[in-house]
C-alpha cells in the first residue's frame, strides 16, 4: 500500500500519529506518541489490564503513571531514591523498582497506586527481573557486586549470591534453572543456578556489559554491550558467546519480540531503536525515538513499544511495522572523518599544565571521551 498524501493523518488508539501514517512496508515503525514523564526515565513496565505504564524516574525520585489509551499523566508516586529498573507483577498486583542510592526495593499497589512497603537489598540495585513461575525477584546489586533474590510473596530475602563488579541487569531461563547476572564493570556474566543459589560459570562479554534478553526456546541470551556498541549472542548451555552483533551507538536497553522472532535495543548515543532478527543476526532497521532512550518493554496488548528516554524525559510509543527483514541500517558515518583535527588545547590533569594539539601532529594517537549515565 502506498502512502498517503503528506497532510494525511490518522488516529491511533487515542494518539495523533502525524502525517502520512498509511505507510508501505518499506517503512519500519513509527513514533505514535512521546509523553513528558519526569527527569532521567530508566525503566517502564506496563499493567495490560489497566491498560497502564509505569515509567521508573530516576533523579525526581518518582513513578510516572500514564494512561496508555490517552497518554494523560494520572499520578506520580514517591519511592526510593533513584529508582532505575522495574517491573509489574500480575499476581500480587503490585510495581517493583530498584531504587539505587536508597540500597532498596519500593513496592507499589498497582490497584491504589501507593507504596505499600520497601525490601533493604545489596548496594545500589540497579536492574531487575522475576522468575513469575518461581515467584522470585532478582535483584542486580552494583556497587555491592552481588544478586539479591526474594521471594515476590513473602518479599523474604531468600539469598545472596557473589556475582562481578557493576552486577546490573538479570536474565531468567525457568526451564533450564538458570539466572544470568550481567555485571557491567567487569564485562562479564555470571550464570547462578536458581535452585541452589550457587554460581556456576562465567562468560566474558565486551566493554560495559548493561542489558540482557534471553530466548529460552533457541538456549541462547542476548546481551547489550553498551561501551562497545554490540549485542553478544550467548550459549546458555555452552555458556559462551557465539557472535557479536552491530548496532547502534551506545546500546543500554533490550527486549525480546512478542513472537521471539526479533530484539529491540535502545541505542542510547544516538536516540534510535535497532529491530534485529534472533535468527539471522542482522540489524533490519533503527527507529527513531526520544533523546538518551534506556528501558524499553513490549505491551502485550498492542505490541507496541515503549521506550523510556532520560536524555528528553520522556516515554516514546512505538509501533514495529516490519513483517520481516527489511533493508539493514546505513552505518552511521560522522561529516568529520577524514578530515584534520582542528587545534584545541586542555589541562592536564595530572601536571595542572595546558597541553595542546599541535603537540601529536602527524602521530597517530587515541582520544577517549567518557560520558558517564
Amino acid at each position: 500500500m502506498g502512502a498517503e498524501p503528506e497532510d494525511a493523518t490518522d488516529t491511533v488508539g487515542g494518539f495523533a500519529a502525524g502525517a502520512a501514517c498509511r505507510v508501505d512496508g518499506a517503512v519500519p515503525g513509527r513514533t505514535i506518541a512521546e509523553i513528558p514523564v519526569g527527569l532521567d526515565p530508566e525503566g517502564v513496565a506496563v499493567d495490560v489490564a489497566r491498560r497502564r505504564a509505569f515509567v521508573a524516574c530516576s533523579r525526581s525520585d518518582l513513578l510516572a503513571v500514564i494512561d496508555l489509551e490517552s497518554g494523560a499523566t494520572i499520578t506520580e508516586i514517591e519511592v526510593g531514591a533513584e529508582p532505575i529498573d522495574i517491573l509489574f507483577d500480575p499476581a500480587t498486583d503490585s510495581v517493583y523498582t530498584a531504587d539505587a542510592h536508597a540500597d532498596t526495593v519500593s513496592v507499589v499497589s498497582a490497584e491504589t497506586l501507593a507504596l505499600r512497603e520497601t525490601v533493604p537489598v545489596g548496594n545500589y540495585p540497579s536492574g531487575l527481573t522475576a522468575d513469575f513461575d518461581a515467584r522470585r525477584l532478582y535483584v542486580g546489586n552494583s556497587l555491592g557486586s552481588t544478586m539479591s533474590i526474594v521471594d515476590l510473596d513473602t518479599l523474604e530475602t531468600l539469598a545472596t549470591v557473589e556475582a562481578e563488579a557493576g552486577a546490573g541487569a538479570i536474565g531468567v531461563d525457568g526451564s533450564r534453572q538458570l539466572a544470568v547476572c550481567v555485571n557491567f564493570i567487569a564485562g562479564n556474566a555470571t550464570f547462578v543456578d536458581a535452585e541452589s543459589f550457587a554460581p556456576v560459570g562465567l562468560v566474558e562479554l565486551g566493554n560495559g556489559a548493561c542489558a540482557i534478553g534471553i530466548v529460552p526456546e533457541r538456549g541462547e541470551a542476548f546481551i547489550a554491550n553498551s561501551l562497545a556498541g554490540t549485542v553478544s549472542r550467548v550459549s546458555l548451555d555452552d555458556r559462551s558467546v557465539l557472535e557479536e552483533l552491530r548496532v547502534g551507538r551506545a546500546p543500554v536497553g533490550l527486549a525480546v519480540g512478542a513472537a521471539h522472532d526479533r530484539i529491540y535495543v535502545t541505542n542510547r548515543g544516538e536516540g534510535t531503536l535497532s529491530v534485529v532478527g534472533v535468527a539471522d543476526g542482522q540489524e533490519w532497521a533503527r527507529i527513531a525515538v526520544g533523546e538518551g532512550p534506556g528501558g524499553v518493554v513490549v505491551d502485550p496488548h498492542d505490541l507496541r513499544l515503549l521506550v523510556a528516554n532520560a536524555g528528553s524525559g520522556t516515554l516514546s510509543i512505538v509501533e514495529d511495522l516490519l513483517n520481516g527483514p527489511g533493508e539493514r541500517a546505513p552505518e552511521q558515518v560522522s561529516p568529520l572523518v577524514g578530515q584534520k583535527l582542528p587545534e584545541f588545547s586542555l589541562v592536564d590533569f595530572r601536571t595542572g599544565e595546558r597541553r595542546s594539539s599541535r603537540e601529536w601532529a602527524e602521530r597517530k594517537y587515541i582520544l577517549n571521551f567518557f560520558a558517564s549515565w
